[in-house]
C-alpha cells in the first residue's frame, strides 16, 4: 500500500506569502492599468485640440515627412510640442498603420503608461516615505485613479508618459543623491533620462534643474556637472531646431504652432514683467478654489476654505518629511509649482500631470501626525481633532472622484459632440484638396485629409483677459488673408460671432454658404 505524504499547512502557508510578496508590488498597477482599459472609447481625438495636434505629428513622423505639420500648406517644421510623446506614437502608428483604428492602441499605450506609474508611485512610497507594501499599492492606487487623472489618460495626451518616466527617475535621483559618491555612469543615465523627459513634456525642466541644484548642494559638482552635460546632450538639438525654424508661421499663428519659451518671452517683452505678477495672483486664486472642491465638494465656501486651510497645514507637514527623505522629489515639485503659478494659463492640467507628488504631501503630513504622541493632554486633543478633520478631507476626496465617475466626464463627451457634425459636413460638403480654415484643423485634416489652417489664436493675455470681438475677427482675417482657405468651417462660440462680423463688414470679407448642428460655412467673398 502506496502512502502519500501530506503537505505541511505551513509550507502552503510560506508558499502563499511568497507569491503574495512577488506579485504585491505590482498590484497597484495591474489595478490601474484595468481601470483605464476600461474607461477607453471610441471618441475622436480633437476634443481637448492637442491630443489631434500630438496625433498629426506621430504621423508625419512615421510617413517619413519628418516632424512637421501635414495640415498646414507647405508642411511647416514643428517647434511647439517636443518630440518625444509623438516619437513614441509614431512607433505605434507605425506598427498599426491604419487610421482611426490605432487611436485604440495609442489610447491603451497611455493606460500601460498609467499602471508603470502607479508601481512607480508605489515603489516611491515604498522606498523613500518608509510605507508598508500595502500603504504604497493603496497610495499609488489613490494617486492614479482620480477622475481628472484617468481623464488625461483616456486622451491621447503625453502626460501619462511624462509619468512614468518621472517616478523611476526620481527613485534613481533620490538614491544618488543620498550617496556620497555615484557612479560617472549612473549620473550620466539619470541625465540622460532627464533630457528625454523634458523632450516628452517642457516641464521635465523642472527636473534638470532639480537635479542640478541638489547635487550642488552636495558640494559634488563634477556630478551636477555630468548630469546636466547628459540632460543637454538630448535638448539642445530640440532647441536648435526650434531657434532655425522661428518665426516662419504668421503671427497670429506662433503661439499655437511654435516655441513655448518664444511666447512666454514676447509676451514678457510686450506686457512687461508685470504680466508674471498678475499670472501668479490668479493662477493662485485657481489653485485654491480647485484644492477647496476637491477636498469639500459638497460644503458651502467657509467649509471650502477650512477645509483648504487643513489641507494646507497638512502638506506643510508633509513637505518638511519629503524635503528631508526625499529631496530631489521636493525640489523638483517646488521649481515646477513655481513654473505652473507663473505660466499664464490654467493651472489644473499641470497639476494633474504630477499629481501623485502633490498627494504626497498632505499624505506624508497625515503619517506623520499618525507617528505623533504628544504627552501633553492640549496636544493629544489637537492630533485627534487634525486626525478627524484629515478623515473628513479624505472622504472630500473620494466624494469628488465618485462625482466624476458618475458624470461620465472622463472622455469629454461634450466636446466631441462638437466635433463629429463638423467632420460630417466636411467629409460630404467638400473636396479631398479643398484647403480649409476650422478651430479643429488638426482633427479635420486626420478624419477627412483635407489640408488644414487654424482661425484662432493663443496669446500670453489670453489667460487674462478675453479677446475682444474685433480681435477675433483680425485674426481671422489675417489667416484668411495669408492662406486663402476655399471655406472656413466653424462651430466654436466666440469664432461664430467673428465670422459673423467679418460677414457684415463692409465689403464683406466672407459669405455665409451652408449650416451644420452647432455650426457655420462661409466662403470667402473674393474667391
Amino acid at each position: 500500500m502506496t502512502t502519500i505524504a501530506a503537505v505541511p499547512p505551513v509550507a502552503d502557508a510560506r508558499a502563499w506569502r511568497v507569491t503574495v510578496d512577488r506579485l504585491l508590488p505590482f498590484l497597484a498597477g495591474t489595478v490601474v492599468f484595468a481601470v483605464a482599459a476600461l474607461v477607453i472609447d471610441g471618441l475622436p481625438v480633437g476634443v481637448v485640440r492637442d491630443d489631434a495636434m500630438y496625433v498629426v505629428l506621430a504621423k508625419s513622423l512615421a510617413t517619413g515627412h519628418g516632424y512637421r505639420w501635414l495640415h498646414i500648406p507647405g508642411l511647416p517644421p514643428a517647434t511647439h510640442f517636443p518630440p518625444g510623446y509623438p516619437a513614441v506614437l509614431a512607433v505605434l502608428w507605425w506598427l498599426f498603420p491604419s487610421f482611426p483604428s490605432n487611436l485604440i492602441v495609442f489610447k491603451l499605450a497611455n493606460a500601460l503608461f498609467s499602471a508603470v506609474a502607479a508601481v512607480g508611485v508605489s515603489r516611491f512610497g515604498r522606498l523613500r516615505l518608509g510605507m508598508t507594501e500595502w500603504g504604497a499599492q493603496g497610495f499609488g492606487l489613490a494617486a492614479l485613479l482620480g477622475a481628472p487623472t484617468l481623464a488625461l489618460g483616456a486622451l491621447v495626451m503625453s502626460e501619462p508618459l511624462f509619468l512614468a518616466m518621472l517616478l523611476p527617475a526620481l527613485i534613481l535621483a533620490e538614491r544618488i543623491v543620498d550617496e556620497p559618491t555615484a557612479r560617472t555612469r549612473e549620473v550620466v543615465s539619470l541625465g540622460l533620462l532627464a533630457g528625454a523627459m523634458t523632450l516628452v513634456r517642457t516641464h521635465g525642466i523642472a527636473f534638470v534643474a532639480a537635479g542640478i541644484v541638489m547635487l550642488c548642494m552636495r558640494r559634488r559638482f563634477r556630478d551636477a556637472a555630468f548630469f546636466g552635460i547628459a540632460a543637454l546632450v538630448l535638448l539642445v538639438p530640440w532647441e536648435l531646431w526650434v531657434a532655425a525654424h522661428a518665426g516662419g508661421l504668421p503671427a497670429a499663428m506662433r503661439g499655437n504652432y511654435e516655441s513655448y519659451a518664444g511666447w512666454l518671452v514676447a509676451g514678457v517683452r510686450s506686457e512687461g514683467v508685470a504680466l508674471l505678477a498678475q499670472t501668479a495672483l490668479r493662477t493662485s486664486g485657481e489653485l485654491a478654489l480647485m484644492f477647496q472642491f476637491l477636498v469639500a465638494p459638497a460644503f458651502p465656501a467657509a467649509v471650502r476654505l477650512a477645509a483648504l486651510l487643513v489641507l494646507a497645514a497638512l502638506s506643510a507637514v508633509g513637505a518638511r518629511i519629503v524635503w528631508r527623505r526625499a529631496p530631489v522629489s521636493a525640489a523638483f515639485l517646488a521649481i515646477h509649482t513655481a513654473i505652473v503659478v507663473l505660466w499664464p494659463f490654467t493651472p489644473a492640467r499641470f497639476v494633474w500631470g504630477v499629481w501623485p507628488l502633490v498627494l504626497l504631501l498632505p499624505v506624508a503630513g497625515v503619517r506623520e501626525l499618525l507617528r505623533w504622541r504628544p504627552s501633553a493632554p492640549h496636544w493629544r486633543a489637537t492630533r485627534i481633532a487634525s486626525l478627524g478633520a484629515a478623515t473628513m478631507l479624505a472622504c472630500g476626496y473620494a466624494t469628488y472622484n465618485a462625482r466624476g465617475y458618475q458624470s461620465q466626464s472622463l472622455p469629454t463627451r461634450r466636446f466631441a459632440s462638437g466635433i463629429r457634425p463638423l467632420l460630417t459636413w466636411v467629409a460630404q460638403h467638400t473636396r479631398r484638396d479643398a484647403l480649409l480654415a476650422s478651430e479643429s484643423e488638426g482633427a479635420v485634416y486626420l478624419y477627412t485629409g483635407r489640408p488644414t489652417v487654424p482661425l484662432g489664436t493663443f496669446t500670453v493675455t489670453d489667460y487674462l483677459k478675453p479677446r475682444r470681438l474685433s480681435d477675433n475677427a483680425a485674426v481671422v482675417r489675417a489667416i484668411i488673408g495669408r492662406y486663402r482657405p476655399e471655406a472656413v468651417v466653424v462651430s466654436t462660440g466666440f469664432l461664430r460671432a467673428a465670422v459673423r462680423e467679418l460677414a457684415l463688414s463692409q465689403p464683406p470679407l466672407l459669405t455665409v454658404v451652408d449650416t451644420f448642428p452647432g455650426g457655420i460655412v462661409l466662403t470667402p467673398t473674393s474667391r
